[in-house]
C-alpha cells in the first residue's frame, strides 16, 4: 500500500476515534475475549430517516485469516514507526555528540596556541 494512502488511513481513524470514544474501546474489548470462529456478529443501522437496517454474519476461517492479515499489516507500520522514531533520535545524538566534538577541538585549538 503507498505510504501517503496509509497516513491518510491513519488521519482519519484519528479523527474517528476523536468523534466515537467508545469504538476503540468496544473492539479492544473483544480483542481482549476473542472472536473464534462461530461468534455471531449483528449489526444495526438506523438512518436519521428512522428506517432501521440490520444484518448479522457468522465468523469463519476465512473472516479470521482476513483479520490476521489486516491486524499484520497494522503490526508492521507501527513497528516501521518505531523504527523511524529511533533512527531520527539516533540521528539527533549523533548530531549533538558531532557538536560536542566540534566545540572540544576548538576550545584545544584555542588553548594550544
Amino acid at each position: 500500500m503507498n505510504p501517503m494512502e496509509l497516513l491518510k488511513i491513519q488521519g482519519a481513524w484519528m479523527k474517528f476515534t476523536m468523534n466515537h470514544p467508545k469504538f476503540p474501546a468496544f473492539i479492544s474489548a473483544v480483542s481482549k475475549c476473542g472472536l473464534p470462529e462461530g461468534s455471531l456478529i449483528e449489526i444495526a443501522i438506523t438512518p436519521p430517516e428512522g428506517v432501521k437496517l440490520e444484518t448479522n454474519l457468522m465468523v469463519q476461517q476465512s473472516d479470521l485469516e482476513l483479520l490476521g492479515i489486516i491486524r499484520g499489516m497494522a503490526a508492521g507500520r507501527q513497528a516501521e514507526r518505531k523504527k523511524d522514531k529511533d533512527g531520527e533520535a539516533a540521528a539527533s545524538q549523533a548530531e549533538e555528540v558531532s557538536e560536542e566534538d566540534k566545540a572540544e577541538a576548538d576550545g584545544e585549538e584555542g588553548s594550544a596556541e
